[in-house]
C-alpha cells in the first residue's frame, strides 16, 4: 500500500510528455509541510500524458498512434511496472479507473472513440474493448471534422459521460457485461452544447455539469440528472476578449476547490488561471485572473482553496499558484509535465 504521510505531507502522481522517446516520465512527488517539492521516484513510459490512481495501482495512457494503457503499483516510494496493453486507438489523452466496474475507461482523442480495459485486483490488463463515438462534427473545421474525446469522468448514478470536442457534444455511456465477461461499452443518451464549443474537461458535481469550451473559451453550465439535461449558464473564461490571431484562449483544464465555492480554469495562450465565484453553483461568475507564469498550463490540482498546482506543459516545470495574491512558485523542474493527481 502506498506509504501514509501525515497530514502536513502530500503526494502526487504526475504524469507527463516524452519528446525523445520512452523516459522517466510517470512520476510520484511529495510536497512537504513546509511547501518544499521532490520527485521521489519515477518510471519510464512513453507520453504518459494522463494518470489514475485506485489504491495502490495507478494506470497511465500513453498517447501516442496506436495507443496503451499501462498499470503500475505503488509501494512506499516506488512505482512498480504491472502490465501494458496496446489498443490501437490513436492518441488516448484521459483515464480513469473504474474498479468496482472491472475496467479502466480511456478516452482516444484522434480516434474519436472510448476504450475499456479489464484489470484485476492486481492489476493485471485484459483485452480491450472499444466504442467509437458518433459519427459528426462541428462548425470549427480544423478542429471538428469528426468526433474527438477527450475526457471521462463518473456520474452520480452510476453511469460515465466523455466530452467529444470534434462533435459538441457530452456522450453518457454504461458499462455493461457481454459473454464470458468482457466489457460492453453503450451510450444511453447524447447531451448537446453550443455548436463550436468545442468540450474538454468537466465537473459533474451537485446536479451540475460545468464543462469549459477549448474552442469557444467559455465556462459552460447544465443541470443534469439521470433523466434530464438542460442548459443554466455560459460566461467567458477570460474577461478581456481575444482581438489578435496570436492572442490565443484555449481553456485546458477544470477543477473545483474542495469547499465547493470554487471553479478553477486553465487558460492556454494566455497562460493564465481564472478563478470563478461559484456561490451560485449554476451561474459562476468570473472572479479573478492569474498569470501561471510558465507556458501552456494543461492541467492542475487544488491543494486547498487559495493554492493550485499547475502543469505547465510548454513551461516544462510544476507551478503553485496563490488565486487570493496570484503569486506564483515554480517548485518543480520537469519535462513537459501533463497532468498532476493528488494521491494523499
Amino acid at each position: 500500500m502506498p506509504e501514509r504521510l501525515d497530514a502536513h505531507h502530500r503526494r502526487f502522481l504526475l504524469g507527463s510528455y516524452t519528446p525523445d522517446g520512452p523516459a522517466p516520465s510517470v512520476h510520484l512527488a511529495e510536497r512537504s509541510a513546509d511547501g518544499d517539492w521532490r520527485i521521489v521516484t519515477s518510471a519510464t513510459a512513453s507520453n504518459p500524458s494522463f494518470v489514475a490512481r485506485s489504491g495502490d495501482l495507478a494506470f497511465a495512457v500513453f498517447e501516442d498512434a496506436s495507443g496503451s494503457v499501462a498499470s503500475f503499483r505503488l509501494d512506499g516510494d516506488a512505482i512498480t511496472p504491472i502490465d501494458v496493453v496496446e489498443h490501437g486507438e490513436a492518441d488516448p489523452c484521459h483515464v480513469v479507473a473504474a474498479m468496482h466496474l472491472g475496467v479502466v475507461l480511456v478516452a482516444n482523442y484522434t480516434s474519436g472513440s472510448i476504450t475499456a480495459v479489464p484489470v484485476d485486483d492486481a492489476g493485471a490488463l485484459g483485452a480491450p474493448v472499444t466504442l467509437p463515438l458518433p459519427a459528426g462534427g462541428g462548425p470549427v473545421p480544423d478542429r471538428q471534422a469528426g468526433p474527438h474525446a477527450h475526457e471521462v469522468v463518473a456520474t452520480p448514478w452510476g453511469t460515465h459521460v466523455v466530452s467529444n470536442l470534434g462533435g459538441d457534444a457530452i456522450h453518457e455511456f454504461a458499462v455493461d457485461r457481454g459473454d464470458g465477461g468482457r466489457p460492453v461499452l453503450r451510450i444511453t443518451r447524447t447531451l448537446d452544447v453550443p455548436a463550436g464549443s468545442g468540450p474538454r474537461h468537466m465537473v459533474v458535481r451537485g446536479g451540475l455539469l460545468h464543462v469549459v469550451g477549448e474552442l469557444d473559451g467559455d465556462l459552460h453550465t447544465f443541470e443534469v440528472d439521470a433523466t434530464s439535461f438542460r442548459p443554466a449558464s455560459s460566461t467567458p473564461t477570460v474577461g478581456r476578449t481575444a482581438t489578435r490571431a496570436d492572442d490565443v484562449v484555449q481553456p485546458s483544464h477544470l477543477d473545483h476547490a474542495p469547499s465547493g465555492r470554487l471553479l478553477t480554469a486553465l487558460v492556454r495562450g494566455r497562460d493564465t488561471v481564472s478563478v470563478f465565484d461559484a456561490t451560485d453553483a449554476a451561474r459562476p461568475r468570473l472572479a479573478s485572473e492569474h498569470a501561471v507564469g510558465a507556458a501552456w498550463p494543461r492541467h492542475h490540482a487544488h491543494l486547498d482553496d487559495r493554492t493550485v498546482a499547475v502543469a505547465a506543459q510548454l513551461g516544462d516545470a510544476l507551478v503553485e499558484v496563490d488565486l487570493v495574491t496570484g503569486a506564483t512558485r515554480r517548485v518543480l523542474e520537469l519535462t513537459a509535465p501533463s497532468c498532476v493527481v493528488p494521491i494523499d
